[in-house]
């Protein structure tokens, strides 16, 4: 077996590792069910009823990253840039200027090795709040956004399929003593036209 093959190989037993849920929204929603810790994060992560922090009380940061799986409705091509899109929902805690949450869909070219930001959230875009809350994507429909998965066929080493594997990366920052990221939940909404 060629390391091409190997890494292709490799890449797909780790997104099948990790399962996707669905979650009720206006259009089918797709979560990632368990994120994996940066190695960068191993000290600072803090996991409480499943929702993510940063320990302590000092500044630091926490990055997460979850794997996303060719199923549902992330599989049907979004055409009509008039009517449809994709978006993120989250559940985040943002309770002023010394927390953020960042979270970024990114794209891996599992041909080129090239990584690609698809679509991103920033918990400055929202007003702060003490408790948890939802950024549902309600302003406005989202960017066009097709998934090309990297599932084959495969023609001895040639995959004839998508040539993508895509993932979830959640930083939560706190840049001053006070400050709390705080995650629950991401999904990714196929967003429509009211």
């Amino acid at each position: 077996m060629n390391r091409a093959v190997k890494h292709i190989a490799l890449i797909w037993l780790s997104l099948c590792i990790l399962t996707i849920i669905s979650r009720p929204a206006t259009a089918q929603t797709w979560v990632a069910s368990t994120g994996t810790v940066d190695e960068s994060s191993l000290l600072t992560y803090q996991f409480t009823n499943g929702d993510a922090f940063v320990r302590g009380n000092r500044p630091g940061q926490v990055t997460l990253r979850f794997n996303v799986l060719p199923v549902g409705d992330l599989l049907v091509p979004v055409t009509q840039a008039c009517c449809e899109g994709r978006a993120l929902w989250l559940r985040f805690l943002d309770n002023g200027n010394g927390a953020q949450v960042l979270v970024k869909l990114k794209q891996y070219n599992v041909t080129t090795g090239a990584i690609t930001t698809v679509l991103s959230f920033d918990s400055n875009d929202f007003p702060p709040q003490p408790t948890f809350q939802d950024a549902t994507p309600n302003q406005s429909l989202g960017p066009l956004v097709n998934f090309s998965f990297a599932t084959g066929p495969f023609n001895g080493a040639m995959n004839q399929g998508g040539d993508n594997v895509y993932y979830l990366e959640a930083t939560l920052i706190r840049s001053a003593p006070g400050g709390t990221p705080g995650l629950a939940s991401i999904s990714i909404v196929r967003t429509l036209a009211p």
